[in-house]
């Protein structure tokens, strides 16, 4: 009677081909882990900035969009959070009842940067900013620029994403320089 099955070799050659399957999959398979992380990120970035300018509209009056440490005051570094909200009595300062929107951090070892200085945007009545312009980088925890986006804010109050325009693999800021992290 003959027995059906696998060999040793046979199981060994199946062993040996999974095995370079994965290291060849993984590795590919964790940078675009990292790339949609570095991108759901800024998207969420995005959306709180075109909400900011939009309420800043829609109440015909200014409101600030500013980094937070503690998502109830305007203070920390942009990756530790934002918040949004509507300066009615024109302080400066947030008040429970102003609040419009909080977001949350960037992961651990990321980083978000603001070329355009200081921790806090102001969209006024008309939707532009009160000056403010610069492009917002967020870089993966391996410092990696060809996974570095941005968002690039106008002092018309326009927002885009960061572009690849000369085709380095490396997204660039609105003069044209490639991301560095």
């Amino acid at each position: 009677m003959r027995q059906q099955g696998f060999t040793i070799i046979e199981l060994m050659i199946t062993v040996a081909l999974i095995a370079i399957i994965a290291a060849i999959g993984i590795p590919s398979f964790q940078k675009v882990v990292a790339s949609n992380r570095v991108i759901s990120s800024i998207n969420e970035l995005h959306a709180g900035l075109r909400l900011a300018r939009l309420e800043a509209v829609k109440r015909n009056d200014s409101v600030v969009f500013c980094a937070t440490a503690d998502s109830a005051s305007c203070n920390g570094a942009w990756g530790d959070g934002w918040l949004i909200f509507h300066d009615a009595d024109g302080d400066g300062a947030v008040d429970a009842d102003e609040l419009i929107r909080v977001g949350d951090g960037v992961q651990s070892g990321y980083s978000l940067t603001f070329s355009g200085g200081g921790s806090s945007i102001t969209f006024v009545a008309r939707g532009m900013t009160s000056g403010a312009s610069g492009t917002f980088k967020l870089c993966d925890s391996e410092a990696d620029a060809g996974l570095a986006r941005g968002i690039i804010l106008l002092s018309t109050g326009a927002t885009r994403r960061s572009l690849d325009t000369d085709s380095s693999g490396i997204h660039e800021d609105n003069g044209g320089t490639d991301f560095s992290c």
